[in-house]
């Protein structure tokens, strides 16, 4: 691993994932796009489903609450955000296997999988067509997979979006529009500690059209692509 990569690892071990769960996994668009593309999975009984890059484990809570008798693995690079995600598939009654592994190097064999589920970590890596074709590698044929891809460039400006959501979530729901202003100055004052991310290269971005090439490219089966303005996001699902 590159000098980099070694500090990514260390800002994701000791700084991002610890509060994750208090700042980012508390916000009403997070957990509607993370609900939104297990729904896409269709996790049905006894498949055997790979989480990659499953940090603290949000996703694999809602797989477990859709249907228990899954398969899951998780894969990860951050060992805080794997023992995060243990806990919580404990406390929902069910041991998963969860692994240290790049996802640009899947270490298990072609077919391994009825499902793959990979969201916001194609933000964070580089070689994205790499970790597309590892997926698609491992996942059987006929076998489906929700992958999210970004669709703009990293900037403030999804901070923006994102309080903004949740304050209007929250206002809605019919909580008081102080307490909901409060709860978002909360958010931005946690958010300090996301804006190492604005200073590493500026990720690369797809248009729909390119998702479309690539997944024309990759797979013989049908797949879907929906925007998420709010999050900056393509969700791309379907069928190998």
């Amino acid at each position: 691993m590159s000098f980099t990569g070694k500090l990514m690892q260390t800002y994701f071990n000791y700084v991002y994932n610890p509060v994750y769960d208090f700042t980012t996994g508390r916000l009403n668009r997070y957990r509607w796009l993370q609900e939104r593309c297990v729904v896409r999975l269709e996790p049905h009984d006894k498949d055997r489903v790979l989480c990659v890059g499953v940090g603290t484990g949000n996703e694999i809570s809602h797989i477990l609450q859709l249907n228990r008798s899954v398969d899951v693995v998780g894969i990860d690079y951050s060992h805080t955000a794997l023992q995060k995600a243990y806990r919580k598939s404990l406390a929902l009654g069910k041991e998963i296997k969860l692994l240290i592994m790049d996802a640009r190097h899947l270490k298990f064999t072609a077919g391994s999988f009825d499902k793959v589920l990979c969201i916001h970590v194609m933000d964070f890596v580089e070689e994205k067509d790499k970790v597309t074709n590892e997926i698609l590698r491992v996942l059987k044929d006929g076998g489906r997979f929700v992958i999210t891809y970004p669709l703009a460039k990293e900037s403030p400006s999804l901070g923006i979006n994102l309080l903004s959501d949740s304050v209007r979530h929250s206002i809605n729901s019919g909580k008081h529009r102080v307490r909901a202003l409060l709860e978002c100055l909360a958010h931005m004052l946690a958010g300090i500690v996301y804006l190492p991310l604005l200073c590493r290269p500026k990720r690369k971005c797809y248009s729909r059209s390119q998702l479309e090439a690539i997944m024309t490219q990759s797979t013989t089966g049908g797949f879907q692509i929906e925007e998420d303005t709010v999050y900056q996001d393509f969700i791309v699902y379907g069928e190998k």
